[in-house]
């Protein structure tokens, strides 16, 4: 069942949704930001994320936004795609305008307090070295995306592409950034819970409809062309085991074949029952273990697939086998059958991720983003509908024709 909601623009360019679910005593408060990695200088990445973080440095009106929010019992998050910035607020229904007046305080009187900027700026450098620099294979990710975006600014990680670009981060910079993307007409905010539709808009009139409407988002991003020869790229680290990463361009989240690319990482590689794991793992013996993904954004995103060969297999002949294998790939008659199951577990995974009312929000604030709520209110509807041809042409579109960027992350002892 498709989530149930009412949509109201205000004067300001604010969209707003309300989701109505009078089963929980609790309410959820989301609001996306139509601004992410990809808004950023490519010499001063990681921007967006540390606005993030500095939302939470206190406003105006309320100088401890955490405290404000626990006296009411409320829980908050945030986190930073390369699209987009979300935030949320999870608490008791009926305090749910104190998460109303929140949001739009930090909207539009955040505190650019330079302590505040100082110890936020700490706290994303620490994480950038404990999750990229510090432990195996930290810049994976960072290495696959540079080398398979040459022109698009998919190509740098929110955390950023360098220390050096949060640490040059000045409250000019951060006060720009904020003034050009923290405004109504460039936001989404989704109430969800034991809520009245008119009494949420009335509310949302009230805390944000005087606020300067500011631009949408007017960003044009240069498009990433499909990939006109096969390319290469060794990173030698510190690490235990050498590491595979292909990865192929496939369509933006939008596009009507999203569904057959993630279904096809399903089949391909995701359990122990995937193609991949069977034919490389259990078979050959050539992977220690194996496993296929994609990456679902605004623009064209990308289809992986990656894995450990095994001891005694090098990279080298770990790819050439995988790459032949993947460029002959036919389905045999179990296709039908494999479909079916992994269009199962999609469903199961989609209402899995929407019992919570604060699931069902973010669900609605995205699909928004993307386009509109009305086609992620029920995403089943898209899984369903994909066929054992469309996974036929999407494959051989793909891995036949198309070209893979291909990473070798070596070890320091297996070069």
């Amino acid at each position: 069942m498709a989530i149930p909601f009412t949509r109201k623009i205000l004067s300001n360019g604010l969209h707003v949704l309300v989701h109505e679910d009078h089963t929980t005593p609790l309410a959820a408060c989301t609001i996306v930001y139509r601004v992410g990695a990809r808004d950023e200088n490519p010499s001063c990445t990681g921007l967006a994320h540390l606005m993030e973080h500095f939302m939470f440095s206190g406003s105006d009106h309320a100088p401890d936004f955490d405290l404000a929010l626990q006296q009411v019992g409320a829980i908050n998050n945030a986190y930073t795609s390369q699209d987009l910035t979300c935030y949320y607020i999870v608490l008791p229904a009926n305090n749910i305008e104190t998460a109303l007046w929140l949001e739009s305080d930090r909207m539009a009187s955040l505190s650019f307090s330079q302590q505040g900027l100082n110890v936020q700026k700490q706290v994303v450098m620490e994480e950038f070295k404990e999750t990229c620099l510090n432990v195996p294979y930290g810049d994976l990710m960072m290495q696959i995306y540079g080398l398979s975006y040459q022109n698009h600014p998919y190509k740098w990680l929110p955390i950023g592409k360098e220390l050096s670009h949060i640490e040059q981060v000045d409250m000019s910079i951060i006060r720009q950034f904020h003034d050009t993307f923290y405004c109504p007409a460039n936001a989404i905010l989704v109430v969800a819970g034991h809520v009245h539709t008119e009494k949420i808009f009335a509310l949302a009139d009230k805390w944000f409809g005087d606020i300067t409407p500011g631009k949408r988002n007017p960003q044009r991003y240069p498009q990433e062309a499909t990939a006109t020869e096969n390319r290469l790229k060794v990173v030698n680290k510190n690490v235990p085991d050498d590491m595979l990463f292909k990865s192929w361009l496939m369509c933006a989240r939008t596009n009507k074949d999203y569904c057959a690319y993630d279904l096809l990482s399903d089949i391909l590689g995701t359990g122990q029952s995937s193609y991949l794991y069977h034919k490389f793992v259990v078979e050959d013996r050539l992977f220690t273990d194996i496993s296929a993904s994609v990456a679902g954004t605004a623009d064209r995103g990308l289809f992986f697939v990656g894995g450990r060969p095994a001891e005694g297999v090098s990279i080298e002949q770990a790819d050439e086998i995988l790459s032949q294998y993947l460029a002959d790939f036919q389905f045999n008659n179990k296709l039908s059958y494999d479909l079916q199951k992994v269009k199962n577990n999609a469903e199961s995974i989609i209402l899995e991720r929407n019992l919570k009312v604060e699931d069902r929000a973010n669900t609605l604030a995205t699909g928004e983003f993307y386009s509109q709520a009305e086609d992620f209110a029920d995403e089943r509807t898209g899984y369903f509908a994909v066929t054992e041809k469309d996974i036929h042409r999407i494959t051989h579109d793909m891995l036949q024709k198309s070209y893979a960027n291909t990473l070798y992350y070596k070890g320091l002892n297996n070069q």
